[in-house]
């Protein structure tokens, strides 16, 4: 079968997932209301004092997506995680015995859709706060600078995805994928953050979520290493247990 095929095969199963419709809704749900409830609070002046246009469109879009990565995540698990579930591995590579671009086809799977809805969820959470910001005064902010903030979002939700893939090739579980991927997002940070403490040294940006920030704003950053390697570590020992073991 060729990549192509892999790839509109993968994306068929995909799309035809009722959790992926779910994961989808509560993707533009969260960030509509995020963004909202960003754009609201720019409407008090007290709050808004001081603030740039800039930042306040930062924010809107900040906001929305940081909410909006959980359901994204839980799409990029269930990508591999539902056919290990329900043993529909088995028949995927017996239709397609080269496991490697079995893998692949999802990850491109995992990246061109996670990029699309973001984008979408994104786009639509601007557009229904910009009413907001427009009556706060805080809408002058150039068409470039606003692409740059959406496509850095986009980027660190699409770097989330491939993380929770990557997790989920290597534990082969739906449950332990998304746990693994929120505790390392929400948890890891702040460990290393107490750890400081301890050993006095700066560990904060060994943190996945600080180093795909930095790459996002800063994609040949000192953070770039940290991020290839969270990225490559299961991801590799999740393909060797692929390719070695049955499904």
């Amino acid at each position: 079968m060729r990549a192509a095929h892999l790839f509109a095969a993968e994306w068929l199963k995909v799309r035809t997932l009722r959790s992926f419709r779910a994961c989808a809704v509560a993707a533009v749900i969260l960030a509509i209301g995020g963004a909202v409830l960003a754009g609201s609070a720019y409407t008090d002046p007290a709050f808004a004092e001081g603030l740039t246009a800039r930042d306040a469109a930062a924010d809107v879009f900040g906001w929305p997506s940081a909410v909006l990565r959980i359901p994204l995540l839980v799409l990029a698990v269930l990508v591999l995680g539902s056919e290990y579930a329900g043993g529909a591995i088995r028949v995927t590579f017996v239709a397609a015995p080269r496991r490697i671009e079995v893998l692949a086809a999802k990850a491109l799977v995992v990246t061109v859709a996670v990029a699309l809805l973001a984008t979408l969820s994104l786009s639509l959470g601007y557009a229904a706060a910009l009413p907001l910001l427009r009556r706060a005064g805080l809408t002058d902010v150039p068409l470039g600078t606003v692409l740059s903030l959406l496509g850095g979002e986009v980027g660190y939700c699409v770097l989330v995805g491939l993380f929770a893939y990557a997790v989920t090739l290597l534990v082969r579980n739906t449950a332990a994928g998304v746990a693994l991927t929120l505790g390392v997002l929400l948890l890891l940070g702040l460990v290393l953050a107490v750890l400081d403490i301890w050993v006095r040294f700066d560990l904060t940006g060994l943190a996945f979520s600080a180093a795909a920030s930095q790459v996002t704003t800063d994609p040949f950053s000192r953070a770039l290493p940290v991020v290839v390697g969270w990225l490559a570590v299961p991801a590799v020992f999740g393909t060797l247990a692929v390719v070695r073991r049955d499904a």
